[in-house]
């Protein structure tokens, strides 16, 4: 088990190649993601577990201690993450070695380093989900869903324009001549050789000039997250992962959208559009526009949105969707009573917002 960035800097050319066989693949736990968001945000309470197979790296969960857990007196082990980061697959090597990728997850539920173990958002219809399931059914632990949402997905195979109603229509027509009667209107996307300090720093002044900037939240405000972008959107730009795409209007900067790539798809990171032509809904053309040339570029099956279950500006363009879980097992006794407990947390919990002595979460 690793609790700092320097004893994991030793593992990066096995976790390189874990990453590449991946039951599936997480950008957020590779090597080049994880690292600098541990240097940008800190985590005390971080613990990397790290199994091995005849000497390969089979799988690696990156996780936090946390106490108490869902208002109750127990430690959890749960996957770590940042606020930029709503996927938290952990990386299990699908294939090569001698045991089932179960047996890896099995491996962590066994060094019981708290009585309980949540995982955090990962895919209800991935593999991921499906050898947990196997490996705590084996080992007959307790384990519950202790939360889930839909988010919206876009699929290649299943283009959102052809299920545009005619109010939507309309409205994008409407937008459209709005804005290009106040300038020209041109599509950009990221190329190779481009200068990526300008594309970022465009992005950072887009996003500071909008409701992020003035609540202190954009990333131009916080030292952490420029440190992070420069890293990160480096080494993305590097290996040809890092998509940004959005408008702009007159040559300036209207809209931007920001992802990264690994395997089949993709993950949102940010977006960002002109505030001042809010009435336009920048954001929404650019999307449509985003839809287009990922339409019209081979490689990439789908990219998931990466967003809270409150958010719903995707949902208006994008027409599919994915249901991501939290997941815990109980593997010690404390984590038993835990995980019988918290039905009765939840009801007593409801009772008591249903009478207003708590206050429901925002």
């Amino acid at each position: 088990m690793h609790s700092d960035a320097a004893a994991l800097r030793a593992l990066v050319p096995d976790w390189e190649a874990l990453a590449a066989d991946a039951l599936e693949p997480n950008p957020f736990y590779e090597h080049w993601m994880l690292l600098p968001a541990l240097e940008a945000y800190g985590d005390r309470d971080f613990r990397c577990v790290a199994i091995w197979d005849n000497g390969m790296l089979a799988a690696l969960f990156p996780m936090r201690l946390q106490r108490p857990w869902r208002g109750l007196p127990v430690q959890a082990l749960r996957s770590y993450r940042h606020r930029n980061m709503l996927l938290c697959t952990p990386l299990v090597r699908a294939k090569g070695l001698a045991q089932a990728p179960a047996k890896y997850i099995a491996a962590l539920l066994g060094h019981r380093i708290a009585p309980v173990v949540e995982f955090d958002w990962i895919s209800a219809g991935g593999r991921f989900f499906s050898e947990l399931v196997d490996a705590v059914t084996d080992e007959a632990l307790p384990w519950t869903v202790t939360d889930a949402y839909a988010r919206a997905l876009l699929l290649r195979d299943r283009d959102p324009r052809a299920c545009f109603n005619s109010n939507m229509k309309n409205n994008l027509r409407r937008w459209q001549a709005r804005l290009t009667a106040a300038g020209k209107l041109s599509p950009v996307r990221l190329a190779p050789g481009d200068d990526l300090v300008a594309w970022t720093e465009d992005f950072m002044q887009l996003e500071a000039s909008g409701w992020k900037g003035r609540a202190g939240s954009a990333m131009a405000c916080r030292p952490e997250e420029r440190r992070f972008a420069a890293a990160v959107f480096a080494e993305a730009f590097r290996r040809g992962r890092l998509h940004i795409t959005g408008l702009d209007l007159d040559g300036r900067p209207l809209a931007r959208h920001i992802m990264i790539s690994a395997g089949e798809g993709s993950v949102s990171y940010k977006i960002a559009y002109d505030e001042a032509h809010a009435k336009s809904s920048p954001g929404i053309l650019a999307e449509v526009d985003n839809v287009r040339q990922f339409m019209e570029t081979p490689g990439l099956r789908w990219i998931d949105s990466n967003t809270a279950r409150q958010s719903t500006g995707y949902a208006r363009v994008w027409k599919d969707r994915r249901t991501v879980l939290r997941v815990a097992a109980g593997v010690r006794g404390a984590g038993y009573a835990a995980l019988a407990g918290l039905p009765a947390m939840r009801l007593a919990k409801k009772g008591l917002q249903a009478v207003g002595v708590l206050t429901r979460p925002k």
